[in-house]
């Protein structure tokens, strides 16, 4: 075979081989765009929120429904209001946010992933720190659909523990009295308006006796003092004590047997002579009140009458 020959034969070699590499890279480089393709990824907005996430101190997340429960992110930020490793704990584990969930707001957080709220208003949920106290938040929350269905939701939680607490401390202030810390007179007024077709009702009233000759002979501060005992032992006997101004005070019994309230009398007559307190008590009860406001004037009725036969006992002595 002459050189010529032999230089046509490696030519035409190097062309197959050159040709089979080429379609070898072909094939590896669409099975390389198949499985980019094909791999998980996260939904779009992820990219923005891992990017604006990662450095604000509301709490971004993604969570998906569909197939499985899981976070798709989490922002970093909510380590710093529950404490470290609730983010990582949250990946590995969907169920992690429902065991933090105050349970009085868990079934808002189901109805949340379920699309049985309204999303265009703002969600008020409390969550659990590694500490075991519960700190207030407000989300905004969007649902995300694929056909027809929720297969993801993704919100931005804001931590509104300060705002709650003056707010709480706002609604304290309005319905409790601020000498006593019983309930006041606007509370009580807000009970009675509620309270409908109630059964085995019963009202106490009390009055201290001799307030105002407390407040003559030792001085206000006295005075006060003497209300503030008085609060503090119907407040350890029964919760709900309203003090509706001056030297009187109710208590509203609702689904209470009538033996019981006048127990209840009983036992405030003598712990308030124990600690050498005088007072007046009235009690009205009824199985079906036509109104709360005439069970109250009866139970006030008593009272004043039984101040009045105090005061003709203490002439017969």
């Amino acid at each position: 075979m002459s050189d010529l020959e032999r230089g046509t034969i490696w030519a035409n070699r190097e062309e197959v081989d050159s040709m089979t590499l080429f379609f070898w890279g072909i094939l590896v480089g669409f099975l390389i765009a198949l499985w980019l393709y094909k791999r998980p990824q996260p939904h779009a907005p992820a990219l923005s929120f891992m990017h604006f996430g990662n450095q604000t101190k509301d709490v971004i997340y993604i969570f998906e429904t569909k197939p499985t429960w899981r976070f798709r992110y989490i922002s970093p930020s909510l380590d710093l209001y529950l404490g470290e490793g609730t983010v990582m704990r949250s990946y590995s584990d969907a169920q992690e946010c429902f065991r933090r969930i105050h349970p009085d707001d868990r079934r808002l957080l189901l109805d949340k992933v379920a699309g049985r709220v309204n999303y265009e208003e703002a969600i008020l949920q409390r969550w659990r720190t590694n500490d075991g106290a519960y700190v207030w938040f407000e989300e905004y929350t969007t649902p995300i659909y694929e056909n027809g269905e929720i297969v993801a939701v993704q919100g931005v939680i804001r931590n509104i523990e300060a705002a709650m607490t003056e707010r709480e401390r706002l609604m304290y202030e309005s319905r409790h009295d601020s000498l006593t810390g019983v309930f006041n007179r606007r509370a009580f007024e807000e009970t009675i308006a509620q309270a409908e077709n109630v059964c085995n009702v019963g009202i106490i009233v009390l009055d201290v006796n001799d307030l105002k000759v407390v407040n003559d002979e030792e001085g206000h501060s006295a005075g006060d003092h003497l209300l503030k005992r008085v609060g503090t032992i119907l407040q350890d006997i029964e919760s709900s004590v309203y003090r509706l101004g001056g030297d009187e005070f109710v208590l509203f019994l609702e689904m209470m047997p009538e033996d019981a309230c006048e127990r209840m009398v009983r036992q405030i007559e003598v712990t308030c002579e124990q600690e050498s307190i005088s007072v007046a008590i009235g009690l009205a009860w009824a199985s079906r009140p036509e109104t709360i406001e005439a069970l109250w004037q009866r139970a006030d009725d008593a009272m004043y009458e039984r101040k009045r036969q105090q005061k003709v006992d203490l002439l017969d002595v």
